[in-house]
């Protein structure tokens, strides 16, 4: 009887530090007020106008892979599948030129999640989308995705910072509706010291610099469509719900225009107006509406 108890509350005790384990940096959302927020754990830092979470990778045994950081949230009400957007292709600090450069570095970021993986560069990875988690029962989550910083020749990366921007969002099972829309992006920043050339200081200076990388800005793209539909009723005639079409945060109506954002630019496509074409920069768009 006595040995039934103790294995019982062994177990329980288990359990619960299972429960209670959030990772390194704890990436904090909820849901509230239609939006998705972020760093509600207070375990990210300012960076400028955005958020930071600062990503250490430790283990002396696979010193360049991190797969303990979590990503937590609650509230999340409506189902559907939880997942990330990366908002910016992979840059990384450079200690002679005292700036986040862009290109011309060999090293690559690895996200993977169960079966999911994407892979970012300096060239390539902007707009990829990536799981997280499946909401069934709860409204709260708690996803552990695996970081590797790698070069594709398998020698061992550079000890330093690197860096890349993602947004949180959600869709429902079919992929095709949007239920969480897209938060503000944040960073994650990447902290390598393995052959200890790159320490905690080299760290805080590096993120005293906010490199300059145009992201997306959901709400204000909204609002942008909204304006459209108001000011252009022959060619957007009703509301529609903006959603991703291959890479374009678009919508489309029963008309078969769609018009869409990718990389700062505005797009329309389908019905009167033909195939895919650019109108221009979504900064001057913005300025017409007064946005």
């Amino acid at each position: 009887m006595v040995k039934c108890i103790f294995v019982g509350l062994l177990l329980f005790f288990i359990s619960v530090m299972v429960m209670a384990h959030e990772g390194q940096p704890n990436m904090g959302f909820a849901w509230r007020d239609g939006k998705i927020e972020i760093d509600i754990r207070r375990q990210g830092r300012v960076f400028g106008q955005h958020t930071a979470f600062v990503i250490p990778f430790t283990d002396a045994l696979s010193p360049y892979r991190m797969g303990d950081s979590g990503f937590t949230g609650i509230e999340f009400d409506q189902g559907g599948i939880l997942g990330y957007q990366t908002e910016s292709t992979l840059l990384k600090w450079s200690n002679e030129q005292s700036q986040w450069i862009r290109e011309g570095f060999a090293e690559q970021l690895v996200i993977s999640r169960l079966s999911d993986e994407n892979i970012v560069t300096d060239k390539e990875g902007k707009g990829l989308q990536g799981f997280l988690e499946k909401l069934t029962n709860s409204s709260n989550f708690e996803a552990h995705a695996i970081f590797r910083i790698q070069k594709p020749d398998g020698s061992s990366p550079d000890d330093g910072a690197y860096m890349v921007f993602i947004s949180m969002l959600g869709v429902d099972e079919s992929g095709e509706q949007i239920l969480y829309k897209p938060s503000v992006p944040f960073a994650l920043v990447f902290h390598i010291n393995a052959q200890k050339n790159f320490d905690s200081l080299a760290l805080s200076q590096a993120l005293n610099v906010v490199p300059e990388v145009k992201l997306n800005e959901y709400s204000r793209m909204d609002a942008l469509f909204d304006w459209a539909e108001s000011r252009y009723g022959q060619l957007f005639p009703h509301q529609a719900e903006s959603r991703f079409i291959f890479g374009y945060y678009a919508r489309c109506y029963d008309n078969s225009v769609c018009i869409g954002s990718k990389d700062s630019r505005i797009y329309t496509a389908g019905g009167i107006l033909g195939d895919i074409t650019e109108q221009g920069l979504i900064e001057d768009f913005y300025s017409q509406a007064g946005l």
